[in-house]
């Protein structure tokens, strides 16, 4: 199995990097084979990878004999070769997400060779991680082990799939992961809600003011709000476009990417109150068409997490109960179902990418606001 991963020359053309691993030498370290390619500029993406694939067998054709590796190939390797193919299909967010996840994974089964992996094993690290404390010292969540359990599955599928292993040990046959808990979402009730937007009216930093309302007033992701550009803002229709969203990447920091779905690039209405508040942060900054609504204060890119921070020292600073950019999108849905609006409608808006979706996340607000109408139906027929 061979990995790819690219490299920077000297004079700045790229390099491509295939290894092949070999199994262990006598001493258990792991032997492998590489090879650098270079393409010529202006070589083509097919090209490119017709060679890389030419280069893959030639490598992988070495490393087959008496000292194959398939026996001494250790979940680790699995694992760097896992994340060098993902890499050609993945952002350098979700590689990031892969990357630690995979990194917990090898905590616990990251020296075990492939053919020594059992149900067994991934029983005792679901149960081990379910018993230990994170960096943050709370217990791991049961949809974080879940996690952790399919992309060790789709490690281990992979390795079936190049004859390493005769079955995946992770597969729901198996093994059973832990359920997730089912949680409701955490938002604000409508006089919380009410006490959010009074205070952001009369919040004399104008970026804060326009970040609280945008939130409460769109649902909007906190990575799609630190996306925005002002060409993004339609003033006189009352429009905001939903085109990219900004991540951080360790060793990258902020990138732009395309929003979180298919169907997170939208269109958003919202009240006059929020374009008057855009309006007036708009004056104070003379900006640019092409520029960030929200950025540092050095004009840099805007870190998403900051957002959460801006707003728990403006919930501490009018003594309102502090709540995460995410509670705030919960809230903007909790609200448009209770006030009556169509499934469809509020799943548009939230740029989910199937009804479905709210409605698995909001079933304890659909059901109240069923309820609801089931009362108001009989108060309207009933004598």
């Amino acid at each position: 199995m061979a990995s790819i991963r690219t490299r920077m020359n000297k004079d700045g053309s790229v390099a491509y990097v295939v290894r092949v691993y070999a199994g262990r030498d006598a001493d258990g370290k792991p032997r492998s084979f590489s090879k650098s390619y270079t393409p010529a500029p202006g070589t083509g993406k097919q090209k490119i990878e017709q060679t890389l694939k030419k280069t893959c067998a030639e490598l992988e054709s070495r490393a087959t004999g008496p000292a194959a590796m398939q026996p001494t190939l250790t979940f680790r390797d699995l694992a760097d070769v896992f994340l060098s193919r993902k890499s050609f299909c993945c952002s350098p967010y979700t590689m990031q997400s892969y990357r630690l996840t995979l990194r917990k994974a090898c905590e616990y089964i990251g020296d075990l060779p492939l053919d020594r992996i059992r149900a067994q094993q991934l029983d005792a690290m679901t149960s081990a991680m379910a018993q230990a404390a994170s960096q943050y010292r709370r217990p791991y969540s049961s949809s974080y082990i879940r996690h952790v359990h399919t992309l060790v599955r789709g490690c281990l599928g992979m390795a079936v799939r190049e004859g390493l292993l005769d079955h995946n040990p992770a597969d729901r046959a198996h093994y059973t992961p832990l359920r997730a808990e089912p949680c409701d979402p955490v938002f604000l009730e409508q006089a919380e809600a009410q006490a959010y937007v009074r205070a952001a009216v009369t919040e004399p930093d104008l970026r804060i003011r326009a970040m609280v309302l945008l939130f409460l007033f769109t649902g909007i992701r906190m990575e799609e709000l630190c996306g925005l550009e002002w060409g993004d803002i339609d003033f006189s229709e009352q429009t905001i476009c939903i085109r990219r969203a900004s991540v951080y990447v360790p060793g990258q920091g902020v990138i732009t990417k395309a929003p979180k779905t298919r169907a997170g690039a939208r269109t958003l209405r919202a009240d006059a109150l929020v374009f008057s508040a855009l309006q007036a942060y708009l004056q104070s900054r003379q900006a640019e068409p092409d520029s960030r609504l929200f950025t540092r204060r050095d004009g840099g890119p805007l870190i998403p997490g900051e957002t959460a921070v801006w707003l728990h020292r403006f919930a501490q600073k009018h003594g309102l109960r502090a709540v995460s950019p995410h509670k705030l999108r919960h809230t903007y849905a909790t609200l448009q179902i209770a006030y009556g609006t169509d499934i469809r409608t509020v799943a548009g808006a939230m740029g989910h990418s199937s009804p479905a979706t709210t409605l698995n996340i909001y079933s304890h607000q659909v059901q109240e606001a069923s309820e609801k109408a089931s009362r108001a139906m009989s108060a309207m027929l009933v004598p």
